[in-house]
């Protein structure tokens, strides 16, 4: 039995439960670890200590695409990243500035070593998060996922909490995709006082 069909006899069973409870009715070589790899997986809502709620479809549904809450779990990361591509214009500009993504499908881009691949991987599966290597899919994905782009050297600011690409790489990236991020680089111009003078005139219709 997977997981999820799991989450939808529990549904059925009861809204709020115990771990001994759980134990009791289904039995389990190892019940705690199927309640923690459930409330990873956000099937679960653990309560208080030995105490789990059932998550709602509709609950499970909003957690998948919390964005906001997707860049607090960056937040919380010990590991080094730099987020990158739309993500660092998007960090850069506070929120001013998002491009060719929706809720549907949402990916977030961070850069992390070639030596922290691993690291990343095993820390974004025991999270129960979506993730890629490189930015093409080799499978059709939605929600919220992370595309991890490998790099020999790291270099980050914080801005806002997050580690992100510095304001340079930004501005350079804005510049040599002016079809994309001419509105960014406006908005990079003026809220840093880069002297660049950058306008962006929408095209006619």
């Amino acid at each position: 039995m997977s997981y999820y069909e799991l989450w939808a006899i529990l549904g059925s069973w009861k809204s709020e439960f115990s771990a001994e409870d759980f134990a009791s009715a289904f039995p389990s070589p190892d019940s705690r670890k199927v309640l923690s790899d459930m409330t990873n997986k956000r099937l679960l809502e653990r309560i208080e200590r030995g105490k789990y709620r059932v998550t709602t479809p509709a609950s499970y549904v909003r957690s998948k695409y919390n964005v906001e809450e997707a860049y607090d779990f960056l937040r919380n990361s010990e590991l080094p990243y730099a987020l990158t591509d739309v993500d660092s214009v998007l960090v850069w500009t506070n929120g001013g500035y998002n491009a060719n993504r929706f809720f549907g499908s949402y990916p977030i881009y961070i850069r992390v070593r070639e030596t922290d691949i691993d690291r990343w991987k095993e820390f974004l599966s025991r999270a129960g998060r979506k993730y890629i290597l490189g930015t093409k899919p080799e499978e059709t994905l939605y929600g919220i996922y992370f595309a991890i782009i490998s790099t020999a050297r790291l270099e980050s600011e914080i801005v806002n909490g997050l580690k992100v690409d510095p304001l340079a790489t930004v501005v350079e990236l804005c510049r040599n995709n002016p079809y994309t991020y001419a509105p960014a680089l406006e908005m990079l111009d003026e809220k840093y006082s880069l002297g660049m003078n950058a306008r962006y005139e929408a095209p006619p219709r």
